[in-house]
């Protein structure tokens, strides 16, 4: 079993960092469990790092593109080149599991559905305008109507236009996490939440056992992660 994916469920489960030299000083679960309380004390659980740690796996796994490589500030369309950013996002969010935000139409498609629309509404107030001819408060239920069909017009071109959209709606890896805390914000608990130590080793042996297959029990302080547990591990 390869350990670097109980890291990154561990990180994802905790909302912090392990580095590759820590992770390889660890032996036993027990030296484990003490180094993610040591990183609790300093890095306390928030939801925006909950959600980069759950899309950082996901990249690792979509895109296999190497865990070292991926932080805040990775720029996403280093990440997810053009040619083939609208497939590759739609299985970030389906791996995820999470709400992902809708890549955008270009800038030129976008002033030119801003054109459109305005265009629409002026042609419906100028004909509501000349069948009608409003006085006094008639203006507003014309008015209204106009805005309406180019509500209407500019709603249907963005549909119509749906597969232009390929543009990011952020730059970073960092601001897509922080918007996915946004769009989903029951998935990551509540901001600073605090954990007790038996709260941390529940939550690390289900990780284990999760992982391995294994009985509860089976998962205790001084188990040797590779000799006793059979991980490969970092």
């Amino acid at each position: 079993m390869d350990g670097v994916e109980i890291v990154l469920r561990i990180e994802e489960a905790f909302a912090i960092e392990i580095s590759a030299n820590e992770a390889a000083a660890v032996r036993t679960v027990g030296a484990l469990y003490e180094l993610v309380l040591s990183k609790l004390e300093t890095a306390p659980s928030l939801r925006p790092a909950r959600a980069f740690f759950r899309l950082r796996r996901a990249i690792v796994s979509c895109l296999g593109r190497p865990r070292s490589t991926i932080g805040p500030t990775t720029k996403l369309a280093h990440l997810l080149p053009r040619p083939t950013r609208v497939a590759a996002w739609r299985s970030l969010a389906e791996v995820t599991g999470l709400a992902f935000p809708p890549l955008r139409h270009p800038r030129w498609v976008r002033d030119t559905i801003r054109v459109l629309t305005g265009a629409a509404g002026l042609a419906t107030l100028m004909a509501l305008i000349a069948w009608s001819r409003p006085d006094g408060l008639f203006w507003i239920p014309v008015l209204v109507t106009a805005c309406f069909a180019g509500a209407l017009a500019m709603a249907g071109l963005y549909r119509v236009t749906g597969f232009l959209a390929w543009e990011l709606p952020m730059r970073t890896v960092g601001e897509l996490a922080a918007q996915l805390t946004g769009l989903n914000r029951d998935e990551f608990g509540e901001a600073g939440e605090l954990l007790s130590r038996q709260d941390v080793w529940q939550r690390l042996v289900a990780i284990f056992c999760e992982q391995l297959g294994l009985r509860w029990e089976e998962i205790q302080p001084e188990a040797r992660i590779v000799e006793n547990l059979g991980v490969e591990w970092p």
